[in-house]
Protein backbone atom coordinates (compact mmCIF):
# COMPACT_ATOMS: atom_id res chain seq x y z
CA UNK A 1 0.00 0.00 0.00
CA UNK A 2 2.79 2.14 0.51
CA UNK A 3 3.74 2.17 -2.99
CA UNK A 4 0.00 3.07 -3.39
CA UNK A 5 0.61 5.70 -1.21
CA UNK A 6 3.24 7.37 -2.93
CA UNK A 7 2.03 7.33 -6.61
CA UNK A 8 -1.64 8.60 -5.84
CA UNK A 9 -0.14 11.54 -3.29
CA UNK A 10 2.36 12.61 -6.31
CA UNK A 11 -0.40 12.23 -8.59
CA UNK A 12 -2.75 14.70 -6.26
CA UNK A 13 0.24 16.93 -5.77
CA UNK A 14 0.84 17.55 -9.29
CA UNK A 15 -3.21 18.53 -10.01
CA UNK A 16 -2.91 20.78 -7.03
CA UNK A 17 0.08 22.23 -8.44
CA UNK A 18 -1.18 23.34 -11.89
CA UNK A 19 -4.10 24.39 -10.98
CA UNK A 20 -2.34 27.13 -8.64
CA UNK A 21 -0.06 27.89 -11.49
CA UNK A 22 -3.17 28.11 -13.72
CA UNK A 23 -5.04 30.29 -10.80
CA UNK A 24 -1.65 32.40 -9.79
CA UNK A 25 -1.20 33.28 -13.58
CA UNK A 26 -4.38 33.15 -16.03
CA UNK A 27 -5.91 36.34 -15.54
CA UNK A 28 -8.21 35.82 -17.63
CA UNK A 29 -9.89 33.38 -15.67
CA UNK A 30 -10.46 35.60 -13.06
CA UNK A 31 -11.46 38.53 -15.16
CA UNK A 32 -13.95 36.80 -17.62
CA UNK A 33 -14.70 33.83 -15.90
CA UNK A 34 -14.74 33.64 -12.56
CA UNK A 35 -17.14 30.50 -11.46
CA UNK A 36 -14.65 28.36 -12.97
CA UNK A 37 -11.40 30.08 -11.15
CA UNK A 38 -13.38 29.44 -7.80
CA UNK A 39 -14.34 26.03 -8.79
CA UNK A 40 -10.90 25.53 -9.80
CA UNK A 41 -9.81 26.62 -5.93
CA UNK A 42 -12.50 24.14 -4.94
CA UNK A 43 -10.56 21.61 -6.40
CA UNK A 44 -7.07 22.33 -5.36
CA UNK A 45 -8.31 22.44 -2.00
CA UNK A 46 -9.78 18.86 -2.15
CA UNK A 47 -6.89 17.64 -4.28
CA UNK A 48 -4.62 18.60 -0.64
CA UNK A 49 -6.91 16.87 1.59
CA UNK A 50 -7.08 13.66 -0.02
CA UNK A 51 -2.74 13.98 -0.46
CA UNK A 52 -3.02 14.03 3.43
CA UNK A 53 -5.55 11.48 3.32
CA UNK A 54 -3.22 8.71 1.86
CA UNK A 55 -1.44 8.61 3.84
CA UNK A 56 -4.30 8.50 7.38
CA UNK A 57 -7.39 6.22 5.00
CA UNK A 58 -5.95 4.91 2.46
CA UNK A 59 -9.34 3.30 0.81
CA UNK A 60 -11.63 6.67 1.45
CA UNK A 61 -8.91 8.98 0.22
CA UNK A 62 -8.80 6.12 -3.08
CA UNK A 63 -12.50 6.27 -3.54
CA UNK A 64 -12.28 10.26 -2.83
CA UNK A 65 -9.62 11.12 -5.41
CA UNK A 66 -11.33 8.80 -7.88
CA UNK A 67 -14.86 10.67 -7.26
CA UNK A 68 -12.79 14.38 -7.49
CA UNK A 69 -11.08 13.52 -10.61
CA UNK A 70 -14.08 12.23 -12.21
CA UNK A 71 -15.81 15.15 -11.13
CA UNK A 72 -13.26 17.92 -11.99
CA UNK A 73 -12.99 15.91 -15.61
CA UNK A 74 -16.40 15.91 -16.48
CA UNK A 75 -16.62 20.06 -15.28
CA UNK A 76 -13.71 20.31 -17.70
CA UNK A 77 -14.46 18.84 -20.77
CA UNK A 78 -18.09 20.25 -20.09
CA UNK A 79 -16.05 23.95 -20.47
CA UNK A 80 -14.81 22.74 -23.44
CA UNK A 81 -18.18 21.48 -24.89
CA UNK A 82 -19.97 24.25 -23.94
CA UNK A 83 -18.62 26.26 -21.01
CA UNK A 84 -17.86 29.20 -22.50
CA UNK A 85 -18.63 32.79 -20.33
CA UNK A 86 -21.04 35.05 -21.41
CA UNK A 87 -19.93 37.10 -24.57
CA UNK A 88 -17.09 34.66 -25.01
CA UNK A 89 -17.77 33.19 -29.15
CA UNK A 90 -17.51 29.08 -28.43
CA UNK A 91 -15.28 28.63 -30.57
CA UNK A 92 -12.58 31.18 -29.40
CA UNK A 93 -13.11 29.46 -25.70
CA UNK A 94 -12.79 26.28 -27.13
CA UNK A 95 -9.12 27.35 -28.81
CA UNK A 96 -7.93 29.13 -25.79
CA UNK A 97 -8.96 26.09 -23.44
CA UNK A 98 -7.07 23.48 -26.24
CA UNK A 99 -4.24 25.83 -26.43
CA UNK A 100 -3.49 26.54 -22.90
CA UNK A 101 -1.04 23.87 -21.91
CA UNK A 102 -1.73 24.23 -17.83
CA UNK A 103 -5.35 23.03 -19.03
CA UNK A 104 -4.02 19.84 -20.89
CA UNK A 105 -2.18 19.07 -17.78
CA UNK A 106 -4.71 19.63 -15.32
CA UNK A 107 -6.78 17.01 -17.95
CA UNK A 108 -4.32 14.23 -18.40
CA UNK A 109 -3.50 14.62 -14.28
CA UNK A 110 -7.33 13.53 -13.88
CA UNK A 111 -7.17 10.84 -15.92
CA UNK A 112 -4.08 9.44 -14.47
CA UNK A 113 -5.69 9.99 -11.14
CA UNK A 114 -8.50 8.07 -12.18
CA UNK A 115 -6.82 5.28 -13.68
CA UNK A 116 -4.38 5.05 -10.17
CA UNK A 117 -7.49 4.55 -8.05
CA UNK A 118 -9.41 2.44 -10.28
CA UNK A 119 -6.37 0.19 -10.86
CA UNK A 120 -5.96 0.25 -7.55
CA UNK A 121 -9.12 -1.17 -6.16
CA UNK A 122 -9.08 -3.61 -9.30
CA UNK A 123 -5.30 -5.14 -8.61
CA UNK A 124 -5.70 -7.02 -5.74
CA UNK A 125 -9.31 -8.89 -7.19
CA UNK A 126 -7.56 -9.55 -10.62
CA UNK A 127 -4.77 -10.89 -8.26
CA UNK A 128 -6.79 -13.20 -6.44
CA UNK A 129 -8.37 -14.11 -9.75
CA UNK A 130 -5.36 -14.92 -11.51
CA UNK A 131 -4.29 -16.91 -8.41
CA UNK A 132 -7.27 -19.06 -8.30
CA UNK A 133 -7.10 -19.99 -11.82
CA UNK A 134 -4.00 -21.10 -11.19
CA UNK A 135 -4.84 -23.94 -8.97
CA UNK A 136 -7.64 -25.07 -11.25
CA UNK A 137 -5.32 -25.64 -13.97
CA UNK A 138 -3.07 -27.37 -11.84
CA UNK A 139 -2.81 -31.71 -12.26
Amino acid sequence: MRIVRLILSTALAVSALVGIETLSTDYWLWSAAPTHAYGLVVFVALDAVLILGTWRAVRPAVFGALLTATIQLAAMLGDIIQGQPAGTPAAAFRSYLLADTAYLGLLVAQGLIMAIAVGTWALPHLRSHYLSSLKTVKH
